[in-house]
């Protein structure tokens, strides 16, 4: 049997180091960058998600502090009582 090393990215949040788990599994893209935009974009609906602040810091929508609540704030993003939705202001 061969074996190789494969070099793979899954998001982790900068303030807590929770990963993207999403359906029971944690996805491993091939680029950060992808790793990322999977992260923002795979909300339960369109109020929730991950954020990537403007200085580059990616939040989990998993932890419902005051650092996590600040940072999605800070993106136009408020998380609800239930900390995996945000919901956006409308304009």
């Amino acid at each position: 049997m061969t074996t190789r090393t494969v070099t793979c990215y899954i998001a982790v949040c900068d303030l807590c180091g929770n990963t993207s788990h999403y359906e029971g599994f944690t996805p491993h893209l091939d680029t950060a960058e992808e790793a990322i935009q999977y992260a923002v974009d795979s909300g339960f609906d369109e109020r929730s998600g991950w954020t990537l602040t403007l200085d580059g810091v990616l939040v989990c929508d998993q932890v419902k502090d005051t650092a996590h609540e600040d940072a999605h704030a800070a993106a136009g993003k408020r998380m609800s009582d239930c900390a995996m939705a945000v919901t956006f202001p409308r304009p």
